[in-house]
């Protein structure tokens, strides 16, 4: 916990447009959790260097937030400086574009969609931000992050902004090299260059409807964090969910979708604690019933 003494000093470095106690539920998709110490909000990638170098000066722990989806922050909140990033740029360049890491991955995707780019049509709709998606190894349909990212510019632990290419970030399933980092020593995406594909408009927006309108109907809309859980291997997380009878299932004001068994929903008045015990019964019962280890594809942020 950063002493009282480097918090204010962190603030009055960082300026008027630093907010303290400011609640964090409206910077997530789940519309949850407690207040940060310091929060403050960045217009463009210079803006994120500073302040994550201005926290390391002043000895105060920090995270980073984009779209605030795939995390559930603690009703305690978080300790110390939260950043949130929208540094939104997306600059096409031939068959490439590069996205700064705050822009939306389905604004990205659409855009592509309408030069006749392909490659990203498997974003259509999907929730979160350019940065989120290079660190989760985002990903549907049989594509992900890994198959299209040329290269990311990285801010490293060191305070050095690197050009890292695709090879660097060991991607997995919903998985990359940042993620393995520890929380408090992550590097930090600011901006991410795609190769695509030319294709026909016509045959590329006709796909990239398809799966909005896949989504639409199978996919709730509200407050969710997306995918709570990863896939296990030759199965799904929502199906095993959904036959163990959890369908709907509330805790407080969590609920499992009746949609899809993986989203869990903030039906107006929920916690973060609601949503925990929500998805530790559904791991439970998913273990006992099916001898399945759910492993979490969303990230748990804060005091706990």
């Amino acid at each position: 916990m950063a002493a009282g003494s480097n918090l204010d000093g962190l603030a009055k470095a960082l300026g008027k447009g630093v907010k303290r106690d400011e609640s964090l539920a409206p910077y997530t998709a789940m519309r949850v959790g407690g207040p940060a110490d310091l929060l403050v909000v960045c217009g463009s990638v210079d803006e994120v260097v500073e302040a994550v170098a201005l926290a390391r000066r002043h000895r105060v722990n920090w995270l980073l937030l984009g779209g605030g989806c795939n995390v559930l922050v603690a009703d305690r909140g978080v300790r110390g400086l939260v950043i949130v990033n929208r540094a939104t740029s997306i600059v096409f360049d031939g068959n490439t574009v590069c996205a700064e890491a705050g822009a939306l991955l389905a604004m990205l995707a659409r855009q592509a969609v309408e030069r006749g780019l392909g490659g990203l049509e498997w974003a259509a709709g999907l929730p979160g931000a350019v940065g989120g998606a290079v660190v989760g190894n985002a990903g549907a349909f049989e594509g992900d992050v890994a198959g299209v990212l040329l290269s990311a510019t990285v801010l490293g632990p060191d305070g050095q902004v690197v050009e890292r290419p695709n090879e660097w970030f060991e991607f997995d399933y919903r998985l990359s090299r940042i993620k393995r980092e520890k929380p408090g020593q992550r590097s930090v995406v600011l901006a991410a260059t795609f190769g695509l594909e030319p294709g026909d408009p016509q045959a590329l927006a006709a796909r990239a409807s398809e799966i909005l309108e896949w989504r639409r109907t199978r996919h709730p809309s509200g407050a969710t964090m997306g995918s709570t859980f990863k896939n296990p291997p030759d199965g799904h997380a929502g199906y095993l969910i959904e036959q163990a009878g959890l369908r709907g299932c509330f805790i407080g004001g969590a609920q499992i979708s009746e949609l899809h068994g993986n989203f869990f929903m903030n039906t107006g008045d929920a916690t973060a604690a609601d949503v925990l015990a929500l998805i530790e019964y559904a791991r439970t019962e998913v273990k006992r019933r099916f001898d399945v280890d759910l492993g979490l594809e969303i990230e748990l942020v804060g005091e706990w």
